[in-house]
């Protein structure tokens, strides 16, 4: 059964840290809670060499990915840990038309996430 404080939480009320350098998940947790109060972390962990928290408010989320931490005098980047993205179909593109060239003009917009997947038509 799951606490009823973990059950209101969701992948937008948390964070990754990746710090550049060897610290522990311990320090990081406390750069973290000097910046939204210590009470607010519901949650941290270590997960393939970054540290995963879990905020009580998505505003205090917003606020350390705006700011970042300092740990050990050395500033370090907070991102979220959910990603916005957007999918992008497009069809009826012609074959003289390269991936190379969608992926440069779809980059104009934003990141490339994900490579690009081309899809049968089911023409024959």
């Amino acid at each position: 059964m799951v606490n009823g404080d973990f059950a209101k939480l969701t992948r937008k009320h948390g964070i990754k840290i990746s710090a550049g350098f060897a610290c522990t998940v311990e320090e990081i947790g406390l750069a973290v809670g000097e910046k939204v109060g210590h009470g607010s972390i519901k949650s941290l962990a270590r997960m393939n060499s970054a540290v995963v928290i879990f905020l009580d408010q998505v505003e205090k989320v917003n606020c350390v990915i705006e700011t970042g931490i300092t740990v050990r005098e050395m500033f370090v980047q907070v991102q979220p840990l959910m990603l916005p993205a957007t999918k992008v179909i497009l069809s009826n593109v012609p074959p003289f038309i390269t991936d190379e060239f969608l992926s440069r003009e779809l980059s104009r917009h934003g990141k490339l996430v994900s490579p690009m997947k081309k899809m049968l038509s089911g023409c024959g």
